[in-house]
């Protein structure tokens, strides 16, 4: 009967609390390239509004984290780091667009973050487009220099450029062109698959780039290699200590890993629950959820019970 009762209010209220997102098309060993169609557009909207979500319960350091292939390449293909960049910039530039995004911060107030130089002109020259411009295009070290601090350099790097200077000076490449006039202070800052295929450098410098009260979203930059000690922290001791003190405060609000080869998957979706998703013939299968997120070794003995 309608309307609904007390009682019935409640059960209500207790389903759509625990009403939990589906994982986007193509995930399953399974499934075809086919199958994949769309999952790039159905990551893309359910992470600004997970992002959109996080920002409105005051959280500033989000990750966002999927396969960015996961519409030409299956989880056992072979591909290169340069499709894997290509795709995050593709995928970056147009969640950039994404009216979630675009309420937090427009226009030039929007960062896209880089991993580099090169990467910052490959996107400018992919998408050209007068509303792609709008956004203020730039890579890490130029960020961190842009908020007033130093950038930490990848070892070599001052060689090089002192190289280069060198060689401009008796003839070679032509000296660098000018800066470009200064950005507006940043209201977001979009960080495109930093570190992941780049130096460690890259890492370390978002913690030099975070501005108190200004949100950093990290997309794809791997953060479960610093955070898990991937990465030994005996032989990488600023980066452990960067780790703990700056990279475990992240909050994972999309979230799309495998987990073991063709076991399952972990799946999440900011605010619900972690899913653990078991592969079958018959597609995913949700066999636990989780408040907190759990480890990977956790899911895989989750997955080896029915």
């Amino acid at each position: 009967c309608w309307p609904p009762s007390r009682s019935m209010l409640g059960l209500l209220t207790a389903v759509q609390a625990v009403t939990l997102s589906s994982p986007p098309p193509g995930l399953s060993g399974y499934s075809t390239r086919f199958d994949a169609g769309g999952a790039l557009a159905s990551i893309r909207r359910s992470s600004a509004a997970a992002v959109a979500a996080a920002l409105s319960d005051g959280k500033e350091l989000l990750e966002i984290e999927f396969p960015p292939l996961i519409e030409s390449k299956g989880q056992f293909d072979d591909f290169s780091n340069v499709e894997v960049l290509d795709a995050n910039r593709d995928f970056g530039v147009q969640l950039a667009l994404e009216p979630e995004i675009q309420a937090a911060a427009s226009k030039a107030e929007l960062w896209l973050c880089f991993a580099d130089e090169g990467e910052a002109q490959l996107a400018r020259e992919a998408w050209p487009g007068a509303m792609y411009g709008e956004a203020t295009t730039t890579y890490i070290a130029a960020a961190v220099r842009a908020v007033g601090e130093e950038p930490l350099m990848p070892m070599g790097s001052s060689a090089l450029g002192a190289a280069s200077a060198l060689g401009a000076l008796f003839g070679g490449s032509p000296p660098p062109p000018p800066a470009a006039p200064a950005a507006p202070p940043a209201a977001l800052q979009l960080v495109i698959q930093p570190g992941d295929g780049g130096p460690m450098e890259d890492w370390m410098n978002l913690e030099r780039l975070r501005v108190e009260g200004v949100p950093m979203v990290c997309l794809n930059g791997a953060l479960d290699k610093v955070t898990s000690g991937y990465y030994s922290n005996f032989l990488n001791p600023e980066l452990g200590r960067c780790s703990d003190r700056f990279f475990t405060r992240f909050e994972q609000v999309f979230y799309c890993k495998p987990l073991g080869a063709g076991r399952g998957w972990l799946y999440r979706v900011y605010p619900e629950p972690w899913q653990c998703l078991r592969e079958t013939k018959r597609g995913l299968e949700l066999v636990e959820t989780y408040a907190e997120r759990p480890s990977p070794a956790a899911c895989l003995e989750r997955l080896k019970r029915p």
